[in-house]
């Protein structure tokens, strides 16, 4: 019986059209040449052209039993240097990383100086306006709880999953470079992108925090802030139940 295994992989989106147009090939071709049988993946995030992922999580089915530590030596020897497999776990059968899902982490990172500095220009949004964190966080008090998204959802009508999300937590960390941590059961289409294009005009007096439950219930696009910039997006962590079956797993040696 095919074994199920999980992988934890993080990556630099930069050079990429996004998770199913090329990073997905990359990893799918490393993994063919490794194991000499066809690959299908499955990804718990379809990140989008530019997107970086810390923690995005994969599985596919291995026809064999193979030493999971020779599995992930050879992976990490394989793919290029903006892509490395943080973990390879082998899981109970049923195991899929979006149906499993409980939630998601994402992270958007702005640069918020007078110029950009250079070490973050590739994952980080240059937003040179003078922020008010207490304002971004009385606007992100808002947005917590359940509620209809559309109004933070590009392309709604091609969108088909239920604009109902619920956001567990939003952090606002200083930095440099400024972090907005957002986690949520799940997300629409560019809705994290335009969540931190939001939280950024009212930390710059475009929209005031008070317009938020407003802005929601229009389910109006064009009321919310600018889509932000991919290259400022991190998934973070994909969250699953404690329950689920693990029955090996491995990480590289430090």
């Amino acid at each position: 019986m095919p074994l199920n295994i999980k992988l934890t992989l993080s990556y630099l989106g930069t050079a990429y059209s996004g998770w199913q147009r090329s990073i997905e090939v990359v990893l799918r071709q490393a993994l063919e040449r490794i194991l000499q049988h066809p690959v299908k993946l499955q990804a718990a995030s379809r990140t989008d052209a530019g997107v970086h992922a810390k923690g995005q999580v994969v599985n596919f089915l291995m026809n064999e039993n193979r030493s999971l530590s020779r599995l992930l030596h050879s992976l990490n020897g394989l793919l290029p240097k903006d892509i490395c497999v943080l973990s390879a776990q082998e899981m109970q059968g049923d195991f899929h990383p979006t149906l499993d899902c409980m939630k998601k982490e994402y992270m958007y990172s702005i640069c918020n100086g007078p110029v950009q500095l250079p070490f973050f220009k590739d994952i980080s949004w240059h937003f040179p306006y003078p922020l008010d964190l207490e304002k971004m966080k009385a606007a992100a008090s808002h947005l917590l709880g359940r509620h209809d998204f559309s109004a933070f959802c590009n392309e709604r009508r091609l969108w088909d999953r239920d604009p109902i999300c619920e956001l567990e937590s939003i952090a606002i960390i200083p930095g440099p470079p400024l972090q907005i941590a957002v986690t949520g059961d799940h997300f629409l289409y560019k809705m994290m992108r335009n969540l931190a294009g939001t939280l950024a005009y009212a930390g710059c007096g475009k929209l005031q925090p008070e317009d938020i439950p407003a802005i929601l219930a229009s389910k109006d696009r064009t009321r919310t802030g600018m889509t932000a910039p991919a290259h400022g997006l991190f998934l973070n962590r994909v969250f699953y139940p404690s329950l689920l079956k693990c029955i090996h797993e491995c990480q590289p040696r430090p």
